[in-house]
């Protein structure tokens, strides 16, 4: 598929906002535009979410080792799984609330699911690449973050080809509310 369709241009702005996280997390990360074929970690956790509207639909896998997943975490460090798997799918919560905050600015809203996540001892991404399957590697430190972007959008859909408009946030992204 076509990076200048409307699902590559999709998929790029989503790579950008999942890259933006991490880096308001902290952390220098070089992109891959590829799967990686990382080493198979002993554990490994996969934290995903389905998004879409009436005329596209598609899902963001962040996926890597657990040991990954502790490090990308803010304090304090993780002691048990089930921290490291709500951390994972909070990190994909925050990636496509900025995917929806910025395409809002084209004049698409999408509204997603509650993230989850699965927690194994190897995972491995699909053999096969698929047209509406776009692959990117995180490697921060000497480990890799795989984000698996999957859209697909109807034949009479468009995205503009620039924002139509600004759009101010109440709040910075990645801000927790408390109340």
């Amino acid at each position: 598929m076509s990076e200048n369709s409307n699902e590559g241009r999709l998929a790029r702005i989503l790579s950008q906002c999942a890259a933006e996280m991490l880096a308001a997390l902290g952390f220098q990360t070089t992109i891959l535009e590829e799967a990686y074929p990382a080493k198979p970690a002993s554990e490994s956790i996969a934290a995903f979410v389905r998004f879409g509207n009436d005329n596209l639909r598609g899902s963001l896998t962040l996926w890597g080792p657990s040991k990954l997943i502790s490090r990308l975490r803010p304090s304090p460090p993780a002691v048990i799984p089930d921290d490291l798997d709500d951390w994972a799918c909070e990190m994909v919560n925050q990636a496509v609330g900025r995917f929806r905050n910025r395409v809002a600015t084209y004049g698409v809203k999408v509204a997603f699911n509650i993230p989850r996540s699965a927690l194994a001892e190897q995972l491995r991404p699909p053999t096969s690449p698929q047209p509406s399957w776009f692959p990117i590697s995180f490697v921060i430190d000497d480990m890799v973050l795989e984000c698996w972007i999957e859209l697909e959008a109807n034949p009479d859909f468009q995205l503009a080809e620039s924002p139509l408009e600004e759009i101010e946030a109440a709040l910075a992204e990645g801000s927790i509310v408390l109340f």
